[in-house]
């Protein structure tokens, strides 16, 4: 019978993921639905050794002195981590205001998968050079966007099973992978979504691109490629003129008027 309650227990339980995107006004946004409650337990899109610092400023310690102790400590890099930890800031200052107790705030991320996506970032950082000067070598960026595929794969699971271990009846997760929500749904998870801002930027639709190349869908031609790594170009562009949050809303308008490619 305890086996039989406690298997109920599991497969009543529900995650909704928020996907934003990462700047202010898109977190912004998402605080506005944490803020209404009716959820347990909140699972943050930040590393699990930086969980004690983020409990620490749902108590009311100030994030500049949290981020700062974790720069010392090596859990934050910059530049990597400037603009997820810049855009988070709407996010840590409501995080005191939620009807939640600190252990019922998790961060959902592996170390080692957030070690390789900075590498993959420097990756992207010096084929982008390469890129302005004309130089789009088309299978160095398909090879590096399958690092980056496959690192949300393979942390999937971990991810999957560090949430269901602490996840309660109802849950609340920010910007979970689709290999995420889909091993917690095979884990018995009812899961919704909420699509805050969906991620338009010219990497992110060359991503799903090759994503479905993976899982046996078309091949991404050489001029799709090219073409997207061109428009990634020119929002890289906007970001050193107009800076990123900004350059970003612009994209988004661009992208939301010329529709998905």
């Amino acid at each position: 019978m305890k086996n039989l309650q406690s298997s109920e227990r599991r497969d009543s339980r529900e995650i909704t993921n928020l996907i934003t995107i990462n700047t202010s006004y898109s977190k912004e946004k998402a605080t506005e639905i944490l803020k209404r409650g009716g959820y347990d337990t909140l699972f943050m899109d930040f590393t699990r050794n930086q969980e004690a610092f983020i409990r620490a400023i749902a108590k009311g310690v100030e994030p500049e002195l949290a981020m700062e102790h974790m720069k010392d400590l090596g859990l934050v890099k910059e530049p990597e981590d400037t603009q997820d930890f810049r855009a988070a800031e709407p996010l840590f200052e409501c995080l005191p205001s939620l009807e939640l107790e600190d252990t019922n705030i998790y961060c959902y991320k592996e170390e080692a998968s957030r070690i390789l996506f900075r590498d993959i970032a420097v990756k992207v950082l010096i084929l982008t050079a390469k890129a302005k000067l004309g130089k789009i070598e088309v299978e160095e960026w398909k090879e590096v966007m399958r690092d980056d595929i496959y690192n949300e794969f393979e942390s999937a699971e971990g991810e999957a099973k560090y949430i269901a271990d602490r996840a309660e009846k109802k849950n609340i997760c920010l910007d979970a992978s689709e290999e995420l929500l889909s091993s917690l749904s095979g884990l018995g998870f009812r899961v919704k979504e909420i699509v805050v801002d969906k991620p338009c930027k010219p990497l992110d639709i060359l991503g799903e691109k090759i994503k479905c190349e993976i899982l046996g869908g078309d091949v991404v031609t050489e001029d799709e490629v090219i073409g997207l790594v061109r428009d990634h170009v020119r929002f890289v562009e906007m970001i050193i003129e107009k800076g990123y949050e900004r350059a970003y809303w612009m994209w988004s308008m661009h992208h939301s008027k010329r529709g998905t490619t």
